[in-house]
Formats: C-alpha cells, structure tokens, sequence
C-alpha cells in the first residue's frame, strides 16, 4: 500500500519529537552505556569505509564544521560545567592540549582501519571511552553532575550537526556522503558508550537528519540565543588555544560561524540563512555589524569559499590540501605554540610508540 509522503513526514517528526523528549527527559539521568567494546549488529562494514574515506574528500568543510561544533556545545550548562570542573579547558594552555588531543583522536577514527582490533582506532576509542568515565566521576564528586547520555549525544552532534544539515547551504548534494557519514557516527557513538535510544544518529540518513533538525531548532539554537560569560570565556580559550596552529582563527568570528549555522537570529549573512517558512525581519539587529573589519573579512572570505567555490574540485583539493599542511605542523612542528608554551607543552601526543594510548592526566589545577 502507498503511504503519501506528507504523512511519512508527519511520522517522521512525531518520531524526532519522541526521541527528543526521551533525550531531554531520561538521558539526562544515565551515564555510559556501560557497553563492551564490540561492534553492533547493525554495523555496516562498506558503509562504514565509505563515511571515512569521505574524510579525505571534504576535509576542510568537516574539519570547519566540527569546529563550530565544539563552540556549540559549550552552549549545553550541562557539558559546559563538566568542562569547567574537570579543568582542562579553561586557559589558553589547557584548552590548546585538550583540543589537539581531540584533533587527533578524531583523525584516529577517519584513518586507522576499524576490522583490525589492534589497530589505534580501537586504541584511541578505549581511551576516550576512559578518560570520559573519570572525567564523569571527577565532576559528580565536585557537584557537576555525571556526563550523561544527553551530553555525550548532544557532543555527537557537534561532530557531525552542523556538516550534515548544513551541506546543502554549501551546494554539497552528496547522498552518499550523508547516509554513510550517518552510519558511521551511530558506530562511533554506540563505540563511545551510548545506548542507542539516544544515539543521534539513526538507522538511516533520513531518520538521523530528522533527529539532528530537532536537536539543532529546540537545543542548540535556544542556547546559542541566550550564552553567558563562561561560555564566552571557555570559547575564548578554546580558539586562542587552537589559533596555535591556524593563525586565521578568530574568537568573534568563529562564534559569529557557529551562531549561523544554528540559525541564530541576527547571524544571518545570506538570503538563504533562514529556516524554512521563517522571512527577514527589517527590525532584527545585524551582529555582523558589530565585528572589528579583521573579523568581517574572515566572515566574508570563508562563507564565500565555502558556499561559492568548494563545489569545484581544484578548490576543494586546494582547501583540504591547507588542512593537511595545518596538521602536519600541528604535529612535527607547532612553531606558535613551541613559541608561547615552550616544547615539552606544544607536543601532544595520544599514543605511546606501540599504539598504545597515553593517559590523560585530569589537572586538580589550571596548568
């Protein structure tokens, strides 16, 4: 029987809804999954390759989306305070240290393979996996509270939020980029210790874009509207810590990015910057307005590569090629950061030779 697809629609919302409420309501009171680490049964080997290997296809337009993803989320109180008691974050120092670790971490799930068990994706996902359950534990006995399905799929979302629900906003039609980059992080997250009732990512593209839609409108947005001082300050630190290794980083700029691409009003740049059904509002204050000219420069120049010209192969092999050099340096030679941190401080490394992980210390002071 043909189901019309308005009502498929309908039931598709309903289910987000659902999911949300659940996310809200139950997943802020459960921690890790507890889960071994082992692959789902609905894991999907080629799917699975495809979504890393999309990595080194849209690296720059990934690699800025999960930036934006990483301010958002300190948006969330809940992951905010988290961050804020476990105290890896909140100086330049710190949050340089803590971000690169990220960095790296994350180029371990993208390039190492997942069938080989002693391989450093497996290596690197174990020690996320733990450095989360003693940060979880370091912030309950400091009053913060554990780190909560709801944080971890909320944190999700900052990975693949933003590149995914808005690739259409860079003219980025690629179906199978979505369905596998989805099936991957579902991986990742039930890897990474949530239950599947609050993975973000679904069963399919469609259940997922679903899911994040309204993650993004009724979470992420909301909060951006209303951020405090420690968001600010935490973002502050986190993008003078990384202008270590991209000097063209801005701590005005890269909120104003972020913002838009949660459809925050008054961070429009363009005329397609609005959610469906919503118009321009003449009243509505221009933040872009209030940025120095370096700021509104780094605005203009990056939303008009990225929507205008990363469509083109020479442009996007050029882009991603500068991401590559960004990160060869962040590894072998971090001359900014060897400036102001000396060298023992501007190293980072997440393995130990062997493949074997480096454990992550969890300062009881700002170093």
């Amino acid at each position: 029987m043909h189901v019309p697809k308005t009502e498929v629609n309908k039931a598709n919302v309903n289910d987000a809804e659902e999911y949300l409420d659940n996310l809200l309501r139950n997943g802020s009171q459960e921690g890790d999954s507890g889960a071994e680490l082992e692959l789902p049964s609905w894991y999907d080997e080629q799917l699975f390759k495809r979504g890393q290997k999309y990595f080194s296809k849209y690296r720059f337009v990934m690699t800025s989306g999960m930036l934006a993803g990483l301010i958002a989320v300190l948006a969330i109180p809940s992951i905010l305070r988290v961050l804020i008691c476990t105290r890896q974050s909140s100086t330049c120092l710190t949050a340089y240290r803590r971000y690169v670790r990220t960095i790296l971490h994350t180029q371990a799930w993208y390039f190492h393979p997942i069938e080989d068990r002693t391989s450093k994706f497996w290596t690197s996902i174990a020690a996320v996996r733990k450095a989360h359950s003693r940060s979880s534990r370091l912030s309950t006995k400091c009053g913060a509270g554990q780190i909560t399905q709801k944080d971890l799929a909320l944190t999700q979302f900052g990975f693949i939020g933003f590149i995914t629900l808005g690739a259409h906003r860079i003219e980025l039609y690629d179906e199978d980029f979505l369905e596998a980059t989805s099936h991957m992080w579902r991986v990742l997250g039930y890897l990474l210790g949530i239950k599947n009732e609050y993975n973000i990512c679904g069963k399919s593209w469609a259940e997922s874009k679903q899911r994040l839609d309204i993650v993004m409108r009724k979470v992420f947005t909301p909060a951006l509207s209303e951020t405090n001082d420690d968001f600010y300050r935490m973002t502050e630190a986190l993008i003078n810590g990384l202008w270590h290794i991209n000097i063209m980083f801005s701590v005005e700029a890269n909120i104003y990015f972020t913002k838009r691409l949660a459809y925050v009003k008054g961070y429009e740049y363009y005329s397609f910057d609005y959610l469906p059904g919503e118009k321009c509002d003449l009243l509505q204050k221009s933040y872009y307005n209030d940025l120095n000219l370096w700021d509104r420069f780094i605005v203009s120049y990056g939303l008009f590569i990225v929507t205008y010209l990363h469509k083109y192969s020479i442009v996007r092999w050029y882009f991603n090629f500068r991401v590559w050099l960004v990160d060869f340096f962040m590894y072998f030679l971090p001359c900014f950061a060897i400036w102001n941190f000396g060298i023992k401080s501007a190293y980072v490394r997440i393995f130990k030779s062997g493949s074997q992980a480096l454990e992550i210390q969890l300062p009881s002071k700002e170093e």
